[in-house]
């Protein structure tokens, strides 16, 4: 006997006597060459349903992966990509989780619009969310920043857009790799009365006000790199040592910790803005195996530095001025995924240390 919880929402159901022989047919398709039987009302409504719910929560659909076509499809990309095809519907309005680029501290997510049948997205300046809130995960002591742009449309004046979504995060626990990833976003609009210049006379026009909230767990390849070089390096006036070298595809991570570095806010180097830039200048260059030097980029705001806390000795609590060394941490990424299987060396701070 079917619970009564759903009795009232089978109730209103109605169908047609030729959407029943429809619906009939296409479930005695799904399994094989049984013949089709009479269907009653209640099980052609629990039918329903359930198709209603597998096509707007959580289903698998096939779009471009985005992340993918940003990018392009080298090993670097697939040395490091999930497959998601996670979909969710609110009001005709269906937002796809089509692909994922990720290691320990670097995610690009790409994420595809469908509007209903007959919308036209052809903004010249783009959509946006109100509410584009950063991925959560249960891990202590995480910390991140991101940011998304919505990438080139084939077609502007269909009913499907694009954005790719990208995230910093370092904690000092454990890698983002098995971990569930819980993000949402909504409320999709446009600005108009922008000439595109100077001129701002901007008005939001929200295009759809729904929030969409999607939970995966993160399971990409592990196709990375993780030394702990016994190598001293020369920065900030002092020698010191290289504790930790990561390198993936999409990241790179260099941790140096010494005594050298206790106290090295002293007398900081400074940017051209005239701020502290303990992490900025140091040079990171990886080589290929037929010597190309590949540039990174050295914006990470998950980069840091601190002069007398690392690590912490078990008798911290009791004897807070027991720290021995201070550290900088660098997080560097390149321009295109990378494959590392191609990698020779790294270069920090002028000292190459093989990655073979």
């Amino acid at each position: 006997m079917m619970d009564n919880r759903y009795r009232d929402e089978l109730d209103q159901i109605r169908l047609t006597g030729e959407s029943k022989q429809e619906l009939a047919r296409a479930l005695a398709a799904r399994q094989g060459s049984k013949p089709a039987r009479r269907w009653s009302r209640t099980a052609v409504a629990a039918a329903v349903i359930a198709a209603v719910l597998a096509g707007t929560v959580g289903a698998a659909v096939v779009l471009p992966p985005v992340v993918q076509n940003y990018f392009g499809d080298s090993a670097g990309y697939r040395q490091s990509a999930m497959e998601l095809g996670q979909s969710i519907t609110k009001n005709g309005w269906t937002m796809t989780l089509t692909d994922c680029l990720a290691d320990d501290y670097t995610i690009y997510l790409g994420l595809t619009l469908t509007a209903p049948e007959g919308t036209v997205l052809d903004c010249p300046y783009g959509y946006h969310f109100m509410d584009p809130f950063m991925p959560d995960f249960d891990l202590p002591g995480l910390t991140g920043s991101g940011t998304y742009h919505q990438v080139e449309d084939d077609d502007p004046t269909d009913n499907q857009i694009s954005f790719l979504f990208s995230w910093s995060y370092y904690s000092p626990e454990k890698s983002l790799n098995g971990q569930t990833l819980e993000f949402t976003l909504g409320e999709l609009y446009h600005d108009v009365g922008w000439n595109g210049g100077t001129e701002y006379s901007i008005e939001k026009i929200y295009d759809c006000n729904e929030t969409w909230a999607f939970r995966t767990t993160l399971n990409y390849p592990d196709h990375i790199i993780r030394l702990e070089p016994d190598v001293t390096v020369h920065t900030l006036g002092v020698d010191a040592k290289v504790a930790e070298v990561t390198v993936s595809p999409i990241s790179v991570y260099v941790l140096l910790a010494d005594s050298s570095l206790l106290g090295h806010h002293h007398n900081p180097p400074r940017n051209s803005e005239g701020y502290p830039a303990c992490t900025e200048y140091q040079e990171i260059t990886l080589y290929t195996k037929d010597g190309t030097a590949i540039p990174l980029t050295d914006d990470s705001p998950e980069s840091g530095c601190d002069e007398n806390t690392w690590p912490l000795p078990p008798d911290w609590d009791a004897d807070p001025s027991g720290a021995e060394m201070g550290w900088l941490r660098f997080i560097r990424r390149p321009d295109t995924p990378l494959d590392v299987e191609n990698l020779a060396s790294i270069s920090i701070c002028g000292v190459e240390i093989p990655l073979e």
